[in-house]
């Protein structure tokens, strides 16, 4: 299973990067045709990323994120994910955020999470994480041969 961070969900809206827009416009698509899990925390960093960052109107931003809730399947952080993410995040090792939602979706079953914002090729667990992007600005190799299998 593949999922996906916030930060890629954003550029589907951030027309100051139409490179990395059209990268995750095709993610979203093709992840969301086939089901594949999204966090939820997913997509309330989303509306507010899109509301505050991006200055979308509160409404159209709930109403994107809404979209994208419908059009994946959803895992949510259970008690054990915000212990170990809590735990995580005193160590140091990583923030608080994304400790939650490599937890949660470990439990989920993902074995792939696509982000920008985490490191490429970082293990946590049996997850593997991604970045999506190419630095020619496409798709990147490691996220295409992912998709093709």
């Amino acid at each position: 299973m593949i999922s996906l961070d916030t930060n890629v969900l954003v550029y589907v809206s951030d027309d100051d990067e139409p490179a990395k827009q059209a990268v995750a416009s095709e993610l979203l698509t093709i992840l969301g045709a086939r089901r594949q899990p999204l966090g939820l925390q997913v997509i309330g960093e989303l509306a507010n990323v899109l509301s505050r960052k991006l200055r979308h109107p509160p409404w159209a931003a709930a109403q994107h994120a809404r979209n994208v809730l419908h059009a994946f399947d959803t895992f949510p952080p259970g008690e054990t994910a915000v212990e170990e993410a809590l735990s995580l995040m005193a160590s140091g090792r990583l923030g608080y955020w994304d400790a939650l939602l490599l937890t949660s979706a470990r439990a989920f079953g993902v074995k792939v999470m696509l982000s920008e914002d985490m490191q490429d090729g970082f293990k946590f667990g049996a997850i593997e994480v991604v970045n999506p992007f190419a630095p020619d600005g496409g798709l990147s190799l490691r996220a295409r041969e992912l998709l093709e299998t």
